[in-house]
């Protein structure tokens, strides 16, 4: 919450069914997120690819976008897209302008998703990152002169604004990361040592867990864990794992199609059947998935939002 009571006589705004900001009656701007479109997460990769690469494509998935899907975005993957410069880093930026409003802030932090779904949270509060909207409506004042506060419109959350502020932020967003991978492999290699001086450890505080759709985020968290530890003597883990293991929990959990790295794809798909996990798709399938989006996405539209479908 952001405390100021000028917004008290404001009414709720609303970005196409996505984010929703309005005051509560102590005048304090209470933030909402809803996953309402088919849910999508794009890694790194795939954004500079889809920005970068074949236009028509781009296009396309744009449009796919646009007719009834939402992108699941985190900040931690997104900043250091802020890297590239000069045509690069304007084509992405420019790319993600084109999905205007229709994306989602997805909380990348597995644990804060697997404690929210033992409190019984709904989804969307599950995997909302509200903490990254708080502090971009922070931003965006600091940067603003206060009598044009009060003109504030759905360009606030438009994601061209958002890497804007993220500018500012990836060197701190960076070595977060870097924290991120060491406690990874941290804790990988102790509970493999733990594993293997007791082979029932395992089984006991990370047991293969069935799918259930209300801890679909614990589901993937607790069976990824026990994946990296069985895999640690053949797969040690590198630089850059701490963010993308976030990334198959999150983007594989809350996503209906999701783009990651090719091992972290089959660590996905090897997970226990059946599941309701997102369609995992890496580099050399982009024009598949965006093929396979479209199809779903329009599947989707006629059987009704909110309805499984099927992997395409």
């Amino acid at each position: 919450m952001l405390g100021s009571t000028a917004w008290s006589s404001f009414p709720a705004i609303r970005m196409e069914g996505v984010i929703t900001f309005s005051p509560n009656q102590d005048g304090e701007l209470g933030l909402n997120a809803s996953i309402c479109g088919f849910p999508v997460f794009l890694d790194q990769f795939a954004i500079k690819e889809l920005a970068c690469r074949n236009p028509s494509r781009r296009q396309k998935f744009i449009e796919v976008v646009h007719r009834g899907a939402d992108v699941l975005f985190s900040v931690s993957n997104a900043a250091e897209l802020t890297g590239p410069q000069g045509d690069s880093f304007r084509e992405i930026r420019d790319f993600l302008d084109e999905i205007g409003p229709h994306w989602f802030p997805v909380e990348l932090n597995p644990v804060e998703i697997v404690n929210r779904e033992r409190e019984g949270k709904p989804v969307d509060a599950c995997c909302v990152c509200k903490d990254f909207m708080i502090r971009l409506l922070a931003f965006h004042n600091r940067n603003h002169p206060k009598e044009r506060v009060f003109g504030i419109s759905s360009d606030l959350f438009n994601l061209r604004f958002v890497m804007d502020w993220l500018v500012s932020q990836r060197h701190s967003i960076a070595s977060g990361k870097k924290e991120m991978d060491a406690a990874l492999i941290k804790k990988i290699e102790d509970h493999r040592a733990k594993h293997d001086a007791d082979p029932q450890w395992l089984d006991n505080h990370f047991p293969a867990l069935q799918f259930h759709p209300q801890f679909a985020g614990t589901f993937a968290y607790v069976n990824m864990v026990r994946c990296l530890v069985l895999e640690s003597k053949s797969y040690a883990m590198q630089p850059g794992d701490g963010i993308d293991f976030c990334q198959a929990v999150i983007g594989s959990a809350f996503a209906s199609v999701a783009t990651l790295d090719k091992k972290w794809k089959r660590r996905v798909e090897i997970m226990p059947k059946p599941n309701q996990l997102a369609t995992v798709y890496y580099a050399p399938e982009l024009d598949r998935m965006v093929d396979d989006l479209e199809s779903a996405v329009k599947q989707w539209l006629q059987v009704g939002p909110g309805t499984f479908l099927a992997h395409p």
